[in-house]
């Protein structure tokens, strides 16, 4: 059935919200606030519709051309058709309307502005890509399992996709089907090599059968090293030349250090809105050289000391706590390459358990970082304010999980200060959210 209706506006998820004649919801990708379409409805759900754009009958004055020729068939970069102060506009209010639906009190100066990305196009310094049983690279649609191929991606890298082309001529993942389905390039920012990891399927990890299917491809000249990962273990098939395969220079007010990382560590796509955020963590922390001596800082969610080691150099002991071992190896790398392995303290463990360590032993805290997964810390938000800390500066890539934890923490008498978008993953409807909270 087609109905013409009127978008009000985009939701968390990207999608447009309009209502049918009779009051229901109806929700569609690749339309704007303010547009008139024709809509086919394709299926229904508990108290909403979803259907499918057929005709843009009163355009956004905000509207554009997409840049890419995958565009709504790969579902990635979802808000293409849309000029780029829109898109900031559109992710801004999304986050406000988490906060308002968790009844979260917004700080005295209001919502601050988005953070914008540096760059549009030719940022990602890591992709992740479907193999299908020809030996394709390419995505799923969004929300399907329709393969789309893929010969480059437009916000990905030059060297990234570089070496699609060339995993493309030379057919190298067919005999791959057995152990593997996905692949990730990473680009590394500061020298642009590029490391091919495979992502084993569970249950049928064998590094063996993936070891003797890539010895052949140690000649590619767009791939430095291959690696793979079954799981949180991550193996190194065919070594690079230096121990650490990807690295980044973080300049900070009158020094700077450089994180190293493998393929097995999660690491930020867009590394210089990365820095960006690094700079405005550590303003937020505290402000400039030694101006956290003294003070102790845990970091959750530590990965490879993406903010510990940055927050060491101002001068503050800083201890992480990180669930991924291979990452903790390389933030214990990365302090003592920065000369800060005496105020660097890392430790391998679910954060829910270290949380639980640290407040039967009665420890307490200065500020804590934070930047969990998607699904935000959860049940151990309630361990926070045991640790008594002055600040808390939460990052979050979901602003309804973000919401959901800083309602609890509002129980606990903590209270957003500044609530700072930052736009991570641009064009698309994700956005990352800062937020100091004070006591």
């Amino acid at each position: 059935m087609e109905h013409i209706v009127y978008i009000e506006k985009i939701i968390t998820g990207g999608a447009g919200l309009a209502r049918l004649d009779n009051g229901q919801v109806l929700m569609s990708e690749f339309v704007l606030p303010g547009e008139t379409v024709r809509i086919r409805v394709q299926e229904s759900h508990t108290g909403y519709v979803r259907g499918e754009l057929l005709e843009i009958l009163t355009p956004s004055l905000a509207r554009r051309e997409p840049g890419c020729d995958h565009y709504r068939d790969c579902g990635g970069c979802d808000m293409q058709h849309t000029e780029y102060d829109e898109q900031l506009r559109i992710k801004k209010e999304i986050v406000r309307e988490s906060m308002e639906r968790a009844r979260v009190n917004l700080p005295a100066a209001g919502l601050e502005d988005v953070l914008p990305s540096p760059e549009s196009w030719g940022y990602r310094t890591r992709l992740r890509l479907k193999v299908d049983a020809q030996g394709r690279l390419g995505f799923f649609q969004k929300e399907s399992n329709r393969f789309v191929e893929i010969s480059s991606c437009p916000v990905t890298t030059e060297p990234i996709n570089r070496a699609i082309g060339e995993l493309r001529i030379n057919g190298c993942l067919r005999d791959l089907q057995t152990v593997c389905r996905e692949i990730e390039l990473l680009q590394s920012p500061d020298d642009q090599a590029v490391s091919l990891i495979l992502l084993l399927d569970k249950g049928r990890e064998d590094p063996k059968i993936a070891h003797q299917a890539v010895t052949r491809w140690s000649e590619l000249a767009s791939i430095d090293s291959i690696g793979c990962k079954a799981g949180s273990l991550f193996t190194q098939l065919v070594p690079g030349t230096a121990e650490a395969l990807l690295n980044r220079t973080i300049r900070l007010e009158n020094q700077h250090c450089v994180l190293s990382w493998s393929g097995g560590c999660f690491s930020q796509v867009n590394s210089e809105q990365n820095d960006n955020l690094i700079r405005l963590v550590c303003a937020l922390a505290g402000g400039g050289q030694d101006s956290l001596a003294g003070k102790t800082v845990l970091d959750l969610y530590c990965g490879m000391g993406n903010f510990s080691i940055p927050l060491a150099l101002l001068g503050a002991s800083v201890t992480g706590i990180e669930q991924n071992r291979d990452s903790i190896r390389w933030a214990e790398f990365n302090a003592r390459n920065a000369g800060q392995e005496k105020n660097s303290l890392f430790y391998a463990m679910e954060v829910q358990v270290g949380l639980r360590q640290l407040t039967k032993e009665r420890q307490e805290v200065d500020i804590i970082i934070l930047d969990p997964p998607r699904r935000g810390i959860g049940k151990a938000v309630d361990l926070l304010a045991r640790l008594d800390p002055q600040k808390i500066i939460y990052i979050s890539c979901d602003p309804a999980t973000l919401a959901r934890d800083l309602s609890r923490l509002g129980k606990d008498g903590y209270t957003p200060v500044r609530i700072i978008p930052v736009d991570m993953l641009r064009p698309t409807h994700h956005i990352e959210t800062v937020v100091l909270l004070e006591k």
